[in-house]
C-alpha cells in the first residue's frame, strides 16, 4: 500500500513531536519544512517548563502525556530532563480548594506525588519567598524542565532515524490542488507533493494558514524573561514556582532556577491580555516598561533576596488561538490541512499530545486525547468568540 504523503510545516515542538509521532507507523511518508532553522521561533526562547498543575481534568490529561513523553526521551535518547518540581501559589482558601481538586484528578492521571502545601511549608521549601499575601500552593515534586533548543534536536533526530526528512530554509509560498486528491506547495527550495498538510507553524501559523486555504485566527503575543543572579548558591533544590492561577484573569509571577545560582522570572498569563505581535518584525529584546515591572514583582515575592541582580532578558511570541487554546485536527472548510496550532506558551508540555492526536486523526479513529467536542476541536471555529 502506498504511504500517505504528510508535509509538517514548522520545525518547533509541535511539528517535530508530530513528525516523531508519525514516523511510529508505516502508514506515512513524512517531510518538515521549515522557513528557519529547527527551534529557531518561539522554541528556542522558552523556559522549557513541563509540569501538571492544572485544575481542568482535560488540562492535566494532556500535561501528563507530555511529561510522560518527556520522560521517556530523557531515558532512551539521552533528553536533559530537570525534574526539580513545580510550585503553584494560591491567594485563597478558594483557590487552595481547586488545588485539592486538582490533586484527585492528577492521581487519577497517574501523577501521584502532587500534593497541598501549607504557607509554613512552603516557607520551609524556600526560605526566601514572601507568602504574606499567599495561603499555600499545589507542588508537582516530579514536574521538570528541559532547554526547548536540545528538546527539539532530539526529536528532530529520533524522526530521521524512522525515515522523516527536515528540510530547513525552506519557505513556504503558495500551495495548489493538484487535481487529484493532493495538495502541491510551492517553497523557495522546489515543490512538495502532500496528501495532507499539517500547519504547525507556530507563531507564523496564521500567514500559513492563509496560504493554504485553510484560516486560523493565530494572535502572536510578545511575552518577556530575565535573568535574577543571586548573591550566593540556593541551599537547596528549588521548584519553579509560578504565581498565576489558569483562568483567572490577571497575569503572574513565575520563576524557574536555571544552575544553582540563577533564576528565569517573567510575567505569565495564558490569556489574551497583550497586542498581536508581528512574527517577523517584533522586539525580541526587554522594554523599560517589562523591567520595572519584574522588579517591582520581585521585590514583593523575594523579599528575602534583597541583593539579587536582574540580568540579561528576552523576549518571544506565544502564539494564541482566538479562545486561547490549541486548534487540533483537520481544518472544517478543508480537511487536508491539518492544524496542531495555538499552543500558546504551552508548545513543550503540549506538543506530544498533540502530536498524538493529530496521528489519531489521520489514522482514521477517534483521537484518544483531545477529539471531537474537547476544548482543541477545530470546529469550534465555526463561531470564534472575539478577543
Amino acid at each position: 500500500m502506498d504511504k500517505a504523503r504528510i508535509v509538517v510545516i514548522g520545525a518547533g515542538a509541535v511539528g517535530l513531536a508530530t513528525a516523531l509521532e508519525l514516523s511510529t507507523s508505516d502508514r506515512y511518508d513524512v517531510t518538515v519544512l521549515d522557513r528557519e532553522h529547527i527551534a529557531e521561533g518561539s522554541l528556542s526562547r522558552s523556559v522549557g517548563i513541563i509540569e501538571t498543575q492544572y485544575i481542568d481534568e482535560f488540562d492535566i490529561r494532556v500535561r501528563a502525556f507530555g511529561l510522560r513523553f518527556a520522560r521517556d526521551l530523557a531515558q532512551r535518547a539521552g533528553l536533559h530532563l530537570t525534574a526539580n518540581g513545580y510550585l503553584r501559589l494560591a491567594e485563597s482558601d478558594q483557590t487552595m480548594a481547586a488545588f485539592a481538586l486538582s490533586v484527585e484528578r492528577q492521581h487519577r492521571q497517574g501523577i501521584a506525588d502532587a500534593r497541598l502545601l501549607s504557607r509554613a511549608e512552603i516557607t520551609d521549601l524556600i526560605p526566601f519567598l514572601d507568602m504574606a499575601d499567599r495561603v499555600g500552593g499545589l507542588l508537582g515534586p516530579s514536574d521538570s524542565y528541559v532547554d526547548g533548543h536540545l528538546f527539539a534536536h532530539v526529536m528532530a533526530d529520533l524522526a530521521r532515524h524512522c525515515g522523516v526528512r527536515i528540510r530547513q530554509r525552506t519557505k513556504l509560498l503558495g500551495a495548489s490542488s493538484t487535481g487529484h486528491g493532493a495538495v502541491e506547495l510551492s517553497t523557495d527550495q522546489g515543490d512538495f507533493t502532500a496528501d495532507y498538510v499539517v500547519n504547525a507553524a507556530g507563531a507564523w501559523a496564521g500567514q500559513v494558514a492563509d496560504t493554504l486555504g485553510a484560516p486560523v485566527a493565530v494572535h502572536p503575543q510578545r511575552h518577556q524573561a530575565v535573568t535574577v543572579i543571586l548573591d550566593e548558591p540556593f541551599q537547596r533544590r528549588m521548584p519553579s514556582v509560578m504565581d498565576y492561577v489558569p483562568g483567572s484573569g490577571r497575569t503572574g509571577l513565575y520563576l524557574r532556577p536555571e544552575g544553582d545560582r540563577r533564576l528565569f522570572a517573567g510575567l505569565h498569563s495564558e490569556e489574551s491580555f497583550h497586542d498581536t505581535a508581528d512574527p517577523d518584525d517584533y522586539s525580541n529584546t526587554t522594554d523599560a516598561d517589562f523591567i520595572e515591572q519584574i522588579a517591582e514583582a520581585l521585590d514583593t515575592r523575594l523579599a528575602g533576596l534583597e541583593t539579587a541582580q536582574l540580568g540579561q532578558g528576552w523576549a518571544g511570541l506565544f502564539p494564541m488561538s482566538f479562545d486561547a487554546q490549541p486548534v487540533v485536527g483537520p481544518h472544517p472548510d478543508n480537511p487536508q490541512v491539518i492544524c496542531a496550532l495555538g499552543a500558546g506558551g504551552n508548545g513543550i508540555q503540549l506538543a506530544p499530545a498533540i502530536g498524538r492526536t493529530v496521528r489519531e486523526y489521520l489514522d482514521g479513529v477517534r483521537p484518544s486525547l483531545a477529539g471531537p467536542g474537547s476544548k482543541w476541536d477545530p470546529a469550534r471555529m465555526a463561531s470564534p468568540p472575539s478577543i
